[in-house]
């Protein structure tokens, strides 16, 4: 099954926010700063300021920009649209995040979220306990439904999925235990009616996949 879809905006070979090691200020001090890597951008990672307790918000999501699918956006909405729902198909579906917060890297592990399930009110919050110091990751598939750039995740952790493409190609019953934001919860959920119907199954319209995983993973 291939989804399409057409946009008039520019697309973007380097993010607006690309700081250098040399002419780096940090966006929000007080909570975190990015470690730049000697061996380029990619190695680069983001920590934290201070301590941050579990389920804490670390900072809300704000200054981003409309963007469109590319390595150092974040997707906000179905990409494509989900065939008739009620959303607007013109709304921009990916941001750029205009801040350190583009340094987040992946983990399938991870330990804070990006939580952009109420337009308005996005925010990064702790999964875990977070001491100062520590690195800062979360989970891609988490807000990416199909990655522009699909990548060997070299994260190390035990519940590593090896190659991240993107929620489209994990199983629903390993997202159901992530924190998962609501349009690839849905775009999951319509993967999975068009599949049953496929193959002949009797698919429910609309059937949500369940979020089960809220704040704390990996507990």
């Amino acid at each position: 099954m291939t989804f399409t879809l057409t946009t008039t905006l520019p697309r973007r070979s380097s993010p607006p926010y690309l700081p250098t090691k040399d002419s780096y200020s940090p966006t929000h001090p007080d909570c975190f700063r990015i470690q730049f890597a000697d061996e380029g951008e990619f190695n680069s990672c983001l920590k934290t300021e201070r301590a941050f307790a579990a389920g804490e918000t670390i900072t809300a999501i704000t200054n981003t920009l409309p963007g469109v699918k590319a390595y150092s956006s974040v997707q906000v909405l179905p990409d494509p649209p989900i065939p008739g729902s009620s959303q607007d198909p013109s709304k921009c579906r990916h941001i750029e995040l205009n801040s350190d917060l583009l340094y987040v890297n992946h983990s399938c592990d991870p330990n804070v979220a990006f939580d952009v399930r109420k337009e308005g009110n996005w925010e990064v919050r702790a999964l875990k306990d977070l001491p100062k110091g520590e690195i800062m990751t979360f989970a891609y598939f988490s807000t990416e439904w199909d990655m522009d750039q699909p990548f060997t995740c070299l994260c190390g952790s035990s519940k590593c999925l090896g190659t991240i493409r993107g929620a489209k190609d994990i199983p629903a019953e390993v997202l159901k235990t992530y924190f998962i934001n609501d349009h690839i919860l849905a775009l999951k959920s319509y993967q999975t009616q068009q599949t049953s119907a496929s193959k002949g199954g009797k698919a429910v319209k609309g059937a949500p996949l369940e979020q089960t995983a809220e704040v704390q993973v990996g507990a």
